[in-house]
């Protein structure tokens, strides 16, 4: 069981990312096919693939630097709408994290409210758009609990995962009011949304890591 995250904690997370996006590929693809461009399984998969390749090329210790490269990494890999918004979550993580070579799941808390800020005022959306910020959103605000009330880090992340499921299964009784789904208005209700699922993989790929 993990309780501290050092870059080589950090690199094992991003291999059970890229090992779950891999298995959501097709599911995300049908998803995003549905009301958007069909792309985001690969764009999940080659994203987080380059940036498991670009950890271990670096030579920093400093989590807040490693995290500025990696966003940096995500956005010219895959400059697309989401591949934009995850990279500003690393972005947005990375101050939270910087002048330090372990983190702690405080840290990680604070890392998480970094990067739903970052989401809010890159994506001008807040929770019940039916985006990514309904998974990550209460995911961190479950993180937050759980770290308050003492929870390992291994427990925390399993709850955060159980908050990102359900907050991406609350995207089907949403209208959409952002990209291209916006234009499908009422036909987006009863579907779930593409990003908030590729959200919740994310999570359960750091909840497989840690625990």
């Amino acid at each position: 069981m993990v309780d501290i995250v050092r870059k080589e904690e950090l690199t094992q997370i991003l291999d059970s990312i890229v090992a779950v996006m891999e298995g959501a590929k097709e599911e995300l693809i049908e998803l995003d096919g549905a009301m958007g461009d069909g792309d985001l399984g690969l764009t999940m998969v080659n994203g987080f693939t380059a940036v498991a390749e670009e950890i271990r090329t670096l030579d920093e210790t400093d989590m807040g630097k490693i995290m500025m490269k990696l966003g940096m990494k995500m956005n010219a890999t895959v400059p697309s709408t989401m591949g934009t918004l995850i990279s500003v979550c690393f972005i947005k993580a990375a101050p939270a994290a910087k002048g330090k070579t372990e983190l702690t799941l405080q840290d990680m808390v604070k890392m998480g409210q970094g990067a739903v800020a970052g989401v809010m005022e890159r994506g001008k959306s807040k929770p019940g758009d039916k985006t990514m910020l309904d998974a990550l959103h209460p995911a961190v605000e479950a993180l937050g609990a759980a770290a308050a009330s003492g929870d390992t880090l291994s427990d925390a992340w399993q709850k955060a995962y159980e908050a990102a499921k359900d907050g991406a299964e609350k995207t089907k009784t949403m209208q959409s009011v952002h990209g291209r789904a916006a234009y499908y208005q009422e036909k987006s209700v009863g579907r779930q949304d593409p990003g908030a699922t590729a959200m919740m993989y994310i999570v359960s790929g750091i909840a497989k890591a840690v625990r």
